[in-house]
C-alpha cells in the first residue's frame, strides 16, 4: 500500500509542477501581449524639405527618452518611473518600457535631426536627403 501512496504522491507533485509551469507561461504571454500592444500614438508630417515625427509620451520624463536615427527610421525607447505609494492591488498599468519604431517615407539626414519634448509630446524634425525643388520655367 505504501507503493501506491508514493505513486499517488508523485502524480500529485507532477500535476502541481505542471500547473505551476502553465501559470508561469500564461503570465509571460500576458505580459508580452501588454508590452506589444501598448504603442504610443504618432504622426508623420512630410514637407518639401523635412519629415516631422510626433510621438505621444505622456507621463515620461525627458531624461528617460532615448532616440536612435538612421536614414530610414527613428527608434524611440522610453522608460516610465514607477512611483511606490503603497501596496498595489492588481497591475493594470502600462509597461515600464516603451519602444516605437517609425519608418521615414523618404531617406533623411539623421545627423541633422532636431528633437524637442514638451507637454508629453516628442517632436523630431529631420531634413530629407533629397529635397524637392521647384523652378519656374520660361516658355519661349
Amino acid at each position: 500500500m505504501t507503493k501506491r501512496m508514493d505513486s499517488k504522491g508523485l502524480i500529485d507533485k507532477m500535476l502541481e509542477d505542471t500547473a505551476s509551469a502553465i501559470d508561469s507561461i500564461k503570465n509571460d504571454i500576458e505580459k508580452s501581449i501588454v508590452d506589444y500592444t501598448f504603442v504610443p500614438g504618432k504622426d508623420i508630417i512630410e514637407t518639401d524639405d523635412t519629415i516631422i515625427v510626433r510621438v505621444d509620451l505622456a507621463g515620461i520624463k525627458k531624461e528617460n527618452i532615448e532616440l536612435n536615427l538612421t536614414e530610414t527610421k527613428l527608434k524611440v525607447k522610453a522608460m516610465f518611473e514607477d512611483e511606490h505609494i503603497g501596496e498595489v492591488m492588481g497591475n493594470n498599468r502600462r509597461p515600464t518600457l516603451i519602444r516605437r519604431t517609425v519608418r521615414f517615407p523618404k531617406k533623411v539626414l539623421a545627423e541633422e535631426a532636431e528633437a524637442k519634448f514638451e507637454n508629453g509630446l516628442l517632436t523630431v524634425e529631420v531634413p530629407k536627403l533629397e529635397k524637392k525643388q521647384s523652378f519656374n520655367v520660361n516658355i519661349k
